[in-house]
């Protein structure tokens, strides 16, 4: 988002700056961070490579961001997440627009390393199949918190299972076909890419009901599949798991995992309701303040039920609002080339007073004694 109208030159050029670093808040942990996540979520990582692909096949972009209720740009983001039930709307309209009943099995086959973004650079580092194969379980939620997997293995045969997280808020529990279906098929052709090997699948199981037509299943899987299971299951010849990698680099392997592991700690601190309304304010409090009904929409919820689950964390939408514009004023008041009227302006105050009493209220400071403060380097 752009310079508002009336705004004077300084301010927008720090509404330019603001912009061209991308959002300036970063929250902190929430009053409860033991909390669990109450929905499942989804990195734009995933989507958008799923959204590339069908906009490859015939489908039109505006069309499939309209039914994540995410803007093109926002693709640019990767590292945003997006609702578990935005990501499923996405599904469904690319399946409606590419008229293919067999999308994720064909979107899976063309799956990449590079397509995992983080999560594929360290598998790709790996030793073998194997440590790739528990690398992805391993980091699973970089990319979805809605499904679990686990790698077994009994006798001569390996397995991967995968099954959607009961617990969440989870469009995956009641619409699997398409998103499993691709995961399964993703993980023989990373298998290849990972090896240069084939992988020797023995078996494949699905909980969804068997499709009209099971043929290109048959096609990619080479082995026999079967619906209406109790559990998601790629079987393969337990051997698989020692076969080394073409690119395994321990020396990447310890880098990358570190940088998975603090991406992870992240994670479990900032992906609740508050954490990500407040991300999107920060998006979009650009001298005007975003209103409860546009939040919600942009984090693919009604009103109502945004306030509901902020409620549940123990806030609201104007405490995330007060966080927000708390944050920025902190970092723009730091900055000397920005003037007090123009900061209350950026942070959609009505008038100046407004801020001066809502930053009091805040800190305890004036703007200019926390601004007089920070020159000096005393604990602003």
């Amino acid at each position: 988002m752009g310079p508002v109208a009336g705004m004077t030159p300084r301010a927008k050029a720090l509404t330019r700056r603001a912009d061209h670093a991308g959002s300036p808040f970063t929250p902190g942990p929430t009053k409860n961070p033991d909390r669990p996540m109450r929905t499942a979520t989804v990195s734009l990582t995933l989507t958008r490579s799923m959204i590339r692909y069908a906009v490859a096949r015939g489908a039109r972009l505006d069309t499939l961001c309209a039914a994540a209720g995410i803007t093109p740009e926002q693709l640019t983001q990767p590292d945003q997440r997006i609702t578990g039930e935005q990501s499923q709307r996405a599904w469904d309209a690319a399946v409606t627009a590419t008229k293919d009943q067999d999308f994720g099995l064909h979107l899976g086959e063309l799956a990449q390393p590079a397509t995992l973004g983080l999560v594929g650079f360290v598998m790709v580092s790996a030793p073998d199949l194997g440590a790739a194969l528990r690398a992805l379980l391993r980091y699973t939620n970089l990319l979805t918190n809605g499904v679990r997997g686990a790698l077994v293995e009994r006798g001569g045969e390996a397995a991967l299972e995968l099954s959607p997280v009961g617990e969440l808020e989870n469009a995956l529990v009641s619409a699997p076909r398409q998103r499993i279906e691709s995961t399964l098929s993703a993980c023989v052709a990373l298998a290849f890419g990972l090896t240069g090997k084939r992988l020797p699948v023995t078996g494949v199981s699905f909980v969804h009901p068997e499709p009209a037509s099971p043929a290109e299943h048959r096609r990619i899987f080479r082995a026999p599949v079967a619906f209406g299971r109790p559990v998601n299951r790629l079987a393969f010849a337990a051997e698989a798991q020692r076969w080394p990698l073409l690119d395994a680099n321990p020396a990447l392997l310890e880098s990358f995992e570190t940088q998975a592991r603090e991406s992870l700690a992240r994670l479990d601190q900032v992906d609740t309701w508050t954490a990500r309304t407040q991300r999107e304010i920060a998006r979009t409090l650009r001298g005007e303040a975003p209103e409860l009904a546009a939040v919600a929409r942009a984090l693919g919820v009604s009103a109502r039920d945004l306030q509901r689950k902020l409620g549940g964390e123990g806030g609201s939408f104007r405490a995330a609002l007060d966080a927000v514009r708390e944050s920025l004023a902190r970092r723009h008041l730091r900055d000397r080339n920005a003037t007090v009227e123009e900061i209350s302006f950026l942070l959609a105050f009505s008038e100046p007073s407004a801020f001066h009493r809502s930053f009091k209220r805040w800190t305890g400071l004036t703007p200019q004694a926390f601004r007089a403060q920070a020159e000096t380097g005393n604990g602003a």
